[in-house]
C-alpha cells in the first residue's frame, strides 16, 4: 500500500489525475492507496469525492484521535464473507481467545526486546478457563494495568506518568501510544474494507456508532509492536519533548509529527505482509465458524 502523508496548513487541487500541494508538489493518484491529510489542509469536497471514487482511503487526521475523520468507498464486493462474519458470531468467544492469547504472546515478545519479564504461562491457562466476552474483556484489563506497569517502568516521569492514560492522554509516552494506534486502527480498516469485509462486526470488541470492532479486534494483535516502536522513539531519542505541547491533555505538535512520518511509514511498510497475513487467519476462522454453524441449521 503507498501510503502518501500531507501534513502542514496547504492548499491541495486535484488536476488531470494529479495532486498539487501549494502548486507545487505533483502527486499521481496512480501513485495513491492511503492519502494521510492534516485538518488544516485546504481541499474541496468535490476534489475529495474524485480521490475517494479512484479507490483511494483517506484519513483526515487532527490532534485528538476521537476527531479523526476517515473517507473510503464502500466496496459491495463479498457479501458472502459479511454472511460469514455474521454467522461467525456463534463463535465469538473462540475467535475472541484466539486474538488474545496472540496479543499475550506479542506482549510477552515485545517486552523481552525491552529487558522486562512478563509472565503470559499464567495468564494464557486463566484465558483457557474464560467462556464469555464480558469475562473475556476484565481478563484484558487485568492484563493490560500489569503490561503498562512494566512498560512505563523504562522511562522518566517525565515522559510517563505509569499507566495508560487516554481521551486525553496525559504525557507524550500515551499521546504517542494513542496517535499511532488511532492511525493504524484506521489502515487497518482499509484493508478490511479492500477485502471485502464489514469492519463493524467484531468479536473480541462490540460495535458502536461508526467504531469498527473488527478493525480493533486485529489491531490488538498489532499493539505490543506499536509499544516496542514508541519505546525506541523515545530511548533511541528520535522525538523529544520539546514535540509535544498541552491543550486539554498532551498531544504531538505539527513539528513532532513531521519527525514520526517518516518512521511510521517505515513501520507500517515493515508490517503490512503480516497485517495480510493475520486478516487472512481471522478470515479462515470466521470461514470455518460460520461452516460449521451453517451446516446446524
Amino acid at each position: 500500500m503507498n501510503r502518501v502523508f500531507i501534513d502542514k496548513n496547504s492548499s491541495i487541487e486535484l488536476r488531470n489525475s494529479l495532486i498539487e500541494v501549494d502548486g507545487a508538489i505533483k502527486i499521481p493518484l496512480c501513485a495513491i492507496d492511503f492519502l494521510i491529510l492534516s485538518a488544516k489542509a485546504d481541499i474541496s469536497l468535490k476534489d475529495i469525492a474524485k480521490i475517494a471514487k479512484n479507490d483511494i482511503a483517506i484519513l483526515i487526521i487532527t490532534t485528538k484521535p476521537k476527531e479523526f475523520i476517515h473517507i473510503q468507498k464502500n466496496y459491495i464486493k463479498n457479501g458472502e464473507l459479511k454472511f460469514a462474519q455474521y454467522f461467525a458470531l456463534e463463535k465469538r468467544v473462540d475467535i475472541a481467545k484466539y486474538i488474545l492469547r496472540k496479543k499475550l504472546e506479542n506482549s510477552h515478545r515485545a517486552l523481552l526486546a525491552l529487558k522486562l519479564d512478563f509472565e503470559k504461562s499464567k495468564f494464557l491457562l486463566d484465558l483457557e478457563k474464560i467462556a464469555s466476552i464480558q469475562e473475556l474483556l476484565g481478563f484484558e484489563g487485568i492484563v493490560a494495568k500489569r503490561y503498562f506497569a512494566l512498560y512505563f517502568s523504562l522511562f522518566p516521569k517525565v515522559w510517563a506518568k505509569g499507566r495508560r492514560t487516554k481521551h486525553p492522554p496525559l504525557d507524550p509516552a500515551n499521546a504517542l501510544l494513542s496517535y499511532i494506534y488511532t492511525i493504524y486502527y484506521y489502515e487497518i480498516a482499509t484493508w478490511l474494507n479492500y477485502y471485502g469485509f464489514e469492519p463493524t462486526i467484531g468479536y473480541l470488541h462490540t460495535p458502536f456508532r461508526s467504531h469498527m470492532a473488527l478493525a480493533s479486534d486485529i489491531l490488538e494483535l498489532f499493539r505490543a509492536d506499536i509499544d516496542l516502536f514508541v519505546a525506541r522513539l523515545i530511548l533511541d531519542k528520535k522525538i523529544s519533548l520539546q514535540d509535544f505541547g498541552k491543550r486539554d491533555g498532551i498531544y504531538l505538535t505539527q513539528n513532532g509529527r513531521k519527525k514520526l512520518w517518516t518512521e511510521l511509514k517505515s513501520f507500517m511498510e515493515q508490517k503490512e505482509y503480516r497485517l495480510k497475513r493475520n486478516i487472512a487467519t481471522i478470515k479462515r476462522m470466521i470461514e470455518k465458524s460460520s461452516l460449521s454453524k451453517r451446516l446446524q441449521m
